[in-house]
């Protein structure tokens, strides 16, 4: 049963020869009718109030959950981004390892060329001592055949001495050579 403030102030008593003062019922009636109308009309500001509120409370509860989804989407994206440059170290650490390994092994390749030119390089040398020394005998050969007037003994200790003086200096020239030549690892 709903009783506003017009119900309590229109309420009809039966009148009794001994019953209250009708002036003070009315008095009093209107007294709790006002109150009740207060009540009444504090009561709908309070609902209107309380609405409001549960709407500003709807509106925070929404950005509390954009707010938590947008941390856990930055969350998120700073895991990845965090995985995908540990990624890229990697593959940085994986290419630079495989260009050092291909330089190296160029390094090997024009070492050994290197030592490849040096020893066909010695060859030569040592082909054309060889051939400079028996051109040389040669000479001195025909050169002791052609004068006969020459003693027999100068012809055999020249001879003798210019193939030890050959001997020595291709000894010497092989010690040179060595020593300049770079030690390779």
């Amino acid at each position: 049963m709903h009783i506003t403030p017009l119900d309590i102030r229109k309420q009809p008593f039966r009148r009794t020869f001994h019953g209250f003062d009708s002036d003070a019922v009315n008095s009093f009636l209107e007294m709790v009718a006002n109150e009740f109308e207060e009540l009444v009309r504090q009561n709908s500001e309070y609902a209107t109030r309380i609405k409001l509120l549960e709407e500003k409370c709807e509106g925070y509860a929404k950005i509390e959950r954009m707010l938590n989804e947008t941390l856990l989407t930055a969350q998120k994206i700073t895991d990845e981004s965090r995985v995908n440059a540990q990624r890229e170290a990697e593959l940085i650490i994986k290419d630079a390892t495989v260009r050092a390994g291909q330089q190296e092994n160029e390094i090997r390749q024009r070492a050994m060329r290197i030592e490849n030119d040096l020893a066909s390089i010695k060859n030569q040398r040592d082909t054309f001592l060889a051939r400079f020394k028996g051109l040389l005998t040669t000479q001195l050969n025909l050169l002791g055949v052609i004068s006969g007037d020459l003693q027999e003994d100068v012809d055999d200790k020249e001879i003798t001495k210019v193939a030890e003086l050959t001997d020595a200096n291709d000894a010497e020239e092989t010690d040179i050579t060595d020593a300049a030549r770079p030690s390779v690892s």
